[in-house]
């Protein structure tokens, strides 16, 4: 990590370009702006509330700029060096930093994290590297950290136990706490005493555990309860922590429970939707609530008397239109980090003075757009079907009447959701003068375990019937144009955009497929999800074990079905979803005599993340959208039905 003292960074990290206002929408970014890398990913107020920590990209890299909050003086910048990026920050003292950074691949453009963590006071003096894994830097003492250390390993893991360090982890001390499972994770509380461990077995089976008085006792197995339990933090008296806990039936909720006594009880919960994000005290000491919403997140308090709760709820009412959270704050709460964010708002970054209840802007992660020239993304109720109802996410362009539709089926699939967040792939999209629906389908996080589970072994069924229902419910409403249609995803999404023209052909008029699963049972001999124990029992469990079911499922059995247009995008080092899938793929669309336009990148993962890639990348996908449904193109009369698949 190489250091400058001085950099024609100051200015920029406080001083940021002002927004034109304007009666009309302001014309749309173009793809450059809105490809072009986040100047400003995080920033970090230290403890004792003397510096800011801010990360700052210039050309090939991502520094780190520390200034003095009271002067706002530079006083020192850390530089990673050639294609390398300031990833992680921890303060571990009120003077002292660690550091981890990314760097580029050698053979590909995806960064990767680096092993060790640079120990560095603000001054570039006591400076160490070493390599930890890090359970809490316990910000009030100045010297002291706990580390986890693998005592005695196994063929099944390791026999983790949590340890004290000095802050810059070169000298051991104390042993704390021995972890009551294999390969555990550890939660401390403000004063340094270990209270939770939690983790995963080699079957995928999640258990969490308490220590009270040097004794553990387990809060949750899954294997008998059939739901997980994560613990989230601690009051900051000790006496009591928090937890995340699933339940069968409905969303997750918050519980709290009582170290002395076991007793849990619930603090928090919503009939409908799980919690968005945990809410934290000023000084970052214990969770004091949760946000929800499906829009514009809103937090809510287990006690709304608390100081930082009222203070919270003073900051959400100075940005009605965005979400609001007190990221990082000084050990007497006095100044604080306050970050706002939103659907046409990558990141925005507020320095906070609690004496005189004023806010001012320090840097915005994205400066050159402009939020009044981008589309907001507005929640949507779906019906499916079988008479259930999805959630999801309706933007329509600023700009223009009539617009193409595209939908966009998310990744993973299980767990993960849609949000409200900024997205730059819709705004890419609505800025081209497309209109995006996002479809939170069965399987899909936000809602609960029961609605997870739901999508299990659903692949090519339920999953697909709830982004058809959708697809045709925007239609029917006039958020689209029927024969100017087009799915586009990656990942499970690019399966999902295939199946979608098998399953509907109808409905879609081109398809755009980015890293996509094609064979069900490729996943079982392909790629790295089948590399351990517990993913193989997570395939088996979530995507199923029947190979004629599989292949059923899979898009590879019915190119011959797809009458649309199909670009697909692949990495030739993709390790997730191999590469296998991309060239079975195209050998089924060849013998089914269907052309197909495509780009297989040769330095590329499981994305495209270089660039120059991502340039090339999204060009050809809104060139290949405007070719087949583009707003200059006349409206196509839809095909008719197709016959369904058999169950």
């Amino acid at each position: 990590m190489h250091e400058r003292t001085s950099l024609a960074l100051l200015p920029l990290l406080w001083c940021v370009a002002s927004i034109a206002s304007a009666a009309s929408p302001p014309s749309p970014p173009s793809l450059a702006e809105l490809l072009r890398p986040s100047e400003h990913t995080f920033v970090a107020m230290s403890p004792g509330g003397d510096y800011i920590a801010a990360t700052r990209r210039l050309d090939d890299r991502v520094v780190l700029a520390i200034i003095d909050r009271r002067t706002n003086a530079l006083v020192r910048v850390l530089d990673p060096q050639e294609d390398g990026a300031v990833d992680r920050i921890a303060w571990a003292g009120d003077r002292r930093l660690f550091l981890m950074n990314s760097r580029v691949g050698n053979t590909v453009q995806e960064s990767y994290l680096e092993a060790g963590i640079l120990a560095v006071d603000v001054d570039g003096k006591r400076r160490r590297s070493f390599h930890a894994d890090i359970v809490d830097t316990l910000l009030g003492d100045q010297e002291r950290i706990l580390v986890s250390i693998c005592g005695k390993s196994s063929t099944k893991g390791c026999w983790n136990h949590v340890q004290e360090s000095d802050n810059d982890g070169s000298r051991a001390g104390r042993r704390i706490a021995d972890a009551p499972m294999l390969d555990a994770s550890f939660l401390s509380d403000q004063m340094g005493a270990v209270r939770f461990a939690h983790g995963r077995d080699d079957d995928d089976v999640q258990q969490s555990w308490m220590l009270d008085d040097g004794n553990w006792t387990q809060l949750n197995d899954e294997a008998t309860s059939g739901v997980e339990v994560v613990p989230l933090g601690v009051s900051r008296d000790g006496l009591s922590g928090f937890l995340r806990s699933q339940r069968k039936a409905g969303p997750d909720v918050i519980e709290r429970v009582t170290f002395a006594t076991g007793t849990r009880e619930v603090v928090m919960s919503d009939p409908d939707q799980d919690p968005v994000h945990l809410v934290w005290s000023v000084d970052g000491t214990q969770p004091i609530g949760a946000a929800y919403g499906r829009g514009v997140p809103r937090a809510r308090f287990w006690n709304p008397d608390d100081p930082d709760a009222r203070l919270i709820r003073l900051l959400e009412a100075a940005f009605p239109e965005d979400a609001v959270a007190v990221t990082s704050g000084s050990r007497d709460a006095r100044h604080a980090v306050v970050t706002v964010w939103g659907d046409r708002d990558p990141g925005s970054y507020y320095l906070f003075d609690r004496d005189s209840k004023r806010s001012a802007l320090m840097v915005r992660a994205k400066p050159w757009l402009d939020p009044g020239a981008l589309a907001p993304a507005r929640p949507v109720d779906i019906p499916t079907r079988d008479g259930g109802m999805l959630d999801g996410y309706l933007t329509i362009p600023l700009r223009g009447t009539s617009p193409p539709l595209v939908v966009m089926p998310h990744g993973g699939p299980f767990g993960i959701r849609d949000g409200w967040d900024y997205d730059e792939e819709v705004q890419v999209l609505a800025a081209r003068g497309y209109a995006v629906l996002r479809v939170n389908f069965r399987g899909s996080a936000g809602r609960g375990r029961a609605f997870i589970e739901a999508g299990y072994r659903q692949w090519g069924g339920l999953m697909q019937d709830d982004l058809t229902d959708a697809t045709r419910w925007a239609l029917a409403n006039g958020h689209g144009q029927a024969g100017r249609t087009c799915l586009w995803g990656s990942s499970y999404g690019g399966y999902a955009a295939l199946m979608g023209a098998v399953r509907a052909p109808e409905l879609y008029q081109c398809v755009v497929a980015t890293a996509a699963v094609t064979d069900l049972n490729l996943m079982r001999s392909w790629g790295d999800i089948k590399r351990s124990r517990s993913g193989r029992r997570y395939l088996e469990r979530a995507v199923g074990d029947d190979p004629k079911r599989l292949l059923e499922a899979s898009p590879v059995a019915h190119a011959g079905r797809i009458r649309a247009q199909v670009l697909m995008i692949h990495g030739k080092r993709d390790q997730r979803v191999s590469f296998e899938h991309a060239k079975a793929m195209l050998a089924a669309f060849d013998k089914a005599g269907k052309a197909v336009d495509h780009d297989f990148f040769r330095n590329e993962t499981h994305g495209i993340w270089g660039d120059e890639n991502r340039m090339s990348y999204y060009t050809q996908v809104l060139d290949f959208l405007d070719s087949h449904i583009g707003p200059q193109r006349p409206d196509r009369a839809p095909a008719a039905d197709a016959e369904p698949l058999a169950a």
